[in-house]
């Protein structure tokens, strides 16, 4: 029986160390999502850490992602307009798509739900949604590189 306990005591430990700690304050993507989703429709100013797993951009907007699949219920997105991103690539030195993927952030900011609608063949919104949360980046000492 002591053996099981010091078993289950080591592999809960281990299972501990694997997880990066969070910077003091900072909260994972799933808390700010939380925290967003209970404050909806209203923003909730929040700094998270998370790590760019995916990139992408739309209607001039460019979004790093901290989940492959921007889909995805646990992503926070970085929703960076076009007339902040010169800004944030000069801070960082150079095209922040290429340069992002993988970095651990610090993020500071209104993190907001957002509700994504679903369209039909013709344009036409149907009644089908799910939610992002979205964190705008409007100045780029909003970004510290961990």
């Amino acid at each position: 029986m002591l053996k099981i306990k010091a078993l289950f005591l080591s592999m809960l430990l281990a299972g501990c160390a694997a997880q990066a700690p969070l910077q003091k304050d900072a909260l994972s993507p799933q808390q700010a999502i939380v925290m967003a989703a209970d404050v909806a429709p209203q923003p909730v100013y929040v700094t998270i850490e998370l790590q760019v797993r995916g990139i992408g951009t739309q209607n001039g907007f460019t979004y790093l992602n901290s989940e492959k699949d921007y889909r995805d219920q646990r992503n926070v997105s970085l929703e960076i307009p076009p007339e902040v991103l010169a800004q944030v690539e000069a801070k960082f030195g150079g095209q922040l798509a290429a340069f992002a993927r993988g970095k651990h952030l610090l993020v500071k900011g209104p993190a907001r739900r957002v509700t994504i609608w679903f369209f039909d063949n013709e344009g036409r919104r149907s009644d089908k949604f799910y939610y992002q949360t979205h964190l705008r980046v409007s100045d780029p000492a909003q970004i510290q590189l961990l």
